[in-house]
């Protein structure tokens, strides 16, 4: 029987993940997790408190993504959002996530809207996110005592920050014409083949357009979306923060920021492993050993329990379209 390629990848992925978990159980202290666990169930309401804020900043700017003429209302978002996001917790992230956003909104809302809102917060996410991770990175860097290799990691990280400054720029300036249309038309004219009337183009090229119209029509949109993902990385960073605190071991600014960095790579990095199994564990823990810190294993686990809890309340609000689609 033949094997998709998203399923063969979460096959190898999986294992990674699950080697990844067995390193990380013989590097961290376990019998200090256990004990910890008592006091992180008890601070797990508080816990909890700034993923659910992340939650809500990220609806936020998804909903803000849409034209005014066209935005589902901010409940559908949040439900559709939470039940893609549990989906992609189990599988290739983004595989089956995103598509599935775009489908759970069929009823409410055109696809290439919702397509080019996705895009829209999404690529407004990663610019800044890699941004702001850029400037804690350089603060790691010259305020942290870190072992070379780590140097070597999070220079890298302050160089690709700058590198997509002039990208973002390039993106927030106003200009009137498209660019994959164009792209598309010189091709038509060069090898005098009809490329633009495909259905999967012309579908493209609408998702352009509407994405230029949203980027180029409201500079308070731009603003937001600007501000939103620096808000949210601040927000999970004091996450970090709650959790060193629920377990008797407070940590300053810097540390905090710089942990939450790292996480952040490493959840990019192993983004294909179902759950982030062992990814998730390591990242956290690895970070918290490099700056001589304990606690990691508590960190870990901490996080580990608030994504199963928010895949699961994605999964019990899972939305049904009002009528069948395609």
């Amino acid at each position: 029987m033949a094997r998709s390629i998203p399923y063969l990848i979460s096959i190898v992925a999986l294992c990674v993940g699950l080697g990844l978990f067995a390193v990380t159980l013989v590097y961290i202290n376990l019998e200090e997790t256990l004990a910890s666990a008592r006091q992180l169930g008890l601070a797990l309401p508080i816990i909890l408190l700034p993923s659910a804020v992340w939650q809500l900043l990220r609806t936020w700017g998804w909903a803000i993504s849409f034209p005014d003429a066209a935005r589902p209302a901010f409940g559908r978002l949040f439900r559709v959002r939470l039940a893609a996001d549990a989906i992609s917790f189990f599988t290739v992230r983004g595989v089956a996530g995103e598509p599935l956003k775009v489908l759970l909104l069929m009823d409410r809302c055109p696809p290439q809207i919702t397509t080019a809102s996705i895009a829209l917060e999404r690529l407004a996410v990663a610019i800044m996110s890699i941004v702001v991770a850029g400037l804690i990175s350089f603060f790691a860097v010259t305020r942290l005592s870190l072992p070379q290799w780590w140097h070597t990691l999070f220079g890298a990280i302050v160089v690709v920050a700058l590198l997509l400054l002039p990208f973002l720029a390039f993106v927030a300036r106003r200009r009137s014409g498209d660019y994959l249309g164009r792209l598309v038309a010189a091709f038509d004219r060069l090898t005098g083949r009809r490329l633009g009337t495909r259905r999967v183009v012309k579908f493209v090229l609408e998702v352009e357009d509407v994405l230029l119209d949203l980027v180029r029509g409201d500079r308070r949109r731009l603003v937001i979306l600007v501000w939103m993902p620096i808000v949210s990385y601040a927000v999970m960073a004091t996450e970090v923060w709650i959790v060193f605190w629920a377990i008797g071991q407070p940590i300053g600014l810097v540390e905090g920021l710089t942990i939450e960095t790292f996480a952040r790579v490493g959840s990019i990095v192993a983004a294909a492993i179902p759950a982030n199994i062992g990814a998730l564990e390591a990242s956290n823990a690895a970070v918290v050993a490099m700056l001589g810190l304990t606690g990691g294993g508590s960190l870990a686990l901490a996080r580990r329990i608030r994504a199963l809890i928010w895949a699961m309340v994605g999964l019990a609000l899972y939305p049904r379209p009002r009528r069948p689609v395609r």
